[in-house]
This record gives structure tokens, C-alpha cells and sequence, in this order.
């Protein structure tokens, strides 16, 4: 599954990514979400196509698809008013013949955090408040579960590999979000339901959801791939054309 590896990877891949399933847990189906769900599946279907057993994903959003939402996500007119995870999770589950799973809700941590069990972590959430709770939820806890979060403002954003679980077993060593970013704790969220495209774009560029997308595919695919990475992530800014990768320290 891997190609010849010419250096070693300051993280590499856990093995059992790829000698099996990959389950993912993904949290959020919204801007960044659904262009990363839709991001998964052709990762999935590139690798079962060359021998690997493929993604298992299970997309969390509470969420409905409304008219601000069409054409800035990955939705279309007749998504409206469906459930956006549901509405996605079935589109690909025809188009590519899955059995992935929608959860029509959102993520609750303190009743569904003891029940995570997943290889990889996915937030693509907007509250800043719920990045610290889940870190704080699993500060003590024992996981090999690598989380990788995507946040984005108006025409920046960051993607950032790392640890779910703190204690100091864990196989996964990287700094996650919270550890780069401890003030995510109390931080106040500004973001209110936008009721026109013409408001939608004035707080977020068009490409942008689609830019982080592109760079948590590049890592996963990376992962599973080529067998690790010399990065944890990437900052973005689209109007400026940049991407600084978020360089490993040993």
C-alpha cells in the first residue's frame, strides 16, 4: 500500500492503518465538513483500489441544509431542509456502494465521548469552546486516536494533526489543537446563522472551506499512502496565496 519510502517520516503512519479498515469519526458536516466527506470518499475508493480495505466513517451534524449553504458547501438545491449529514452519507454510500454512517446530531461530550472508538478524529466545528472541551475530556485518557482538526476564519484557516488522548502512554505523540491553542478555553464565538448568500460571503470567502479541505486530504492521503509526514498541518491564507506547513519537532 505504501510507496518506497526514501527518509524516515517524523510520523509515521500507525501499522494498522494500513493492514485494515480505517475507522473515522468525523464531527461537523458543514463548510469545511462536507467538502472533507466528500474528500474521504475518493480517498477511499482510490485506496480499495489499490488493495487496501478502505475507510469506515461515521459523519456527525445536527444540522439542516439551508439556502445560504448552496454552492459555499458541498450541497444542492434539493439537499434543502434534509439533514446535512444524512443527505451526504447517502449520497456517497450510493455513488461509491458504502455503508457509512450518518448521525443526525451533534456530538454531545459528555455523553458520547466515553464511547469514541475510532482510529481517526475529525473536527471540522466552528466553536472553539467545544475543540478545548473534547481535549479536556480526554486529557487523562489512554487513545491512539490521531485527531485532526480544521478551523477557518473569512479567508484564513489551519489544519493541525495530533494527539487525542494526554496520557503520557499514548502512542501519539504530536501537539494537538488545544496543546498549540490552549485559549480555545473560554473563548467567545462570534458566528450567527447567516440569512442571504450576499451575508454567507461577506464573513467567509467562496474558496475557503474547500482550501482546508484540500489540505487535510493531502495529510490523510499522505498517511495512508506514503506511510507518514514531516508536517502536523498547514496554516492558510487564500487571498495572500499562501500554506505554512506546522513543521514536527523532535
Amino acid at each position: 500500500m505504501t510507496n518506497h519510502i526514501v527518509k524516515p517520516f517524523k510520523f509515521c503512519t500507525p501499522d494498522h492503518w494500513l493492514r485494515r479498515c480505517v475507522n473515522i469519526c468525523l464531527m461537523g458536516v458543514g463548510g469545511t465538513g462536507s467538502e472533507v466527506l466528500t474528500s474521504l470518499a475518493r480517498i477511499d475508493y482510490a485506496i480499495r483500489e489499490l488493495g487496501h480495505p478502505g475507510l469506515q466513517v461515521t459523519a456527525w451534524d445536527g444540522d439542516v441544509v439551508e439556502r445560504p449553504n448552496i454552492g459555499r458547501q458541498a450541497f444542492f438545491p434539493a439537499d434543502l431542509g434534509h439533514n446535512k449529514a444524512i443527505v451526504t452519507i447517502r449520497r456517497i454510500n450510493y455513488l461509491f456502494g458504502r455503508d457509512w454512517v450518518a448521525m443526525p446530531r451533534m456530538f454531545a461530550i459528555d455523553r458520547d465521548c466515553n464511547g469514541l472508538n475510532c482510529d481517526l478524529l475529525i473536527t471540522c466545528v466552528d466553536v472553539a469552546q467545544f475543540r478545548a472541551d473534547l481535549a479536556t475530556c480526554n486529557n487523562n485518557r489512554y487513545s491512539s486516536c490521531v485527531w485532526l482538526d480544521c478551523g477557518n476564519g473569512e479567508s484564513t484557516g489551519q489544519v493541525i494533526l495530533g494527539r487525542l488522548g494526554h496520557a503520557s502512554e499514548n502512542p501519539v505523540k504530536l501537539p494537538s489543537v488545544f496543546d498549540f491553542h490552549p485559549e480555545l478555553d473560554g473563548m467567545m464565538d462570534h458566528n450567527t446563522p447567516s440569512c442571504s448568500m450576499e451575508e454567507a460571503l461577506a464573513s467567509q470567502d467562496l474558496p475557503i472551506s474547500r482550501a482546508i479541505a484540500n489540505v487535510a486530504m493531502q495529510l490523510i492521503w499522505s498517511l495512508l499512502r506514503h506511510g507518514g509526514l514531516n508536517h502536523q498541518g498547514a496554516f492558510v491564507d487564500i487571498r495572500n496565496g499562501t500554506q505554512t506547513p506546522i513543521n514536527i519537532f523532535e
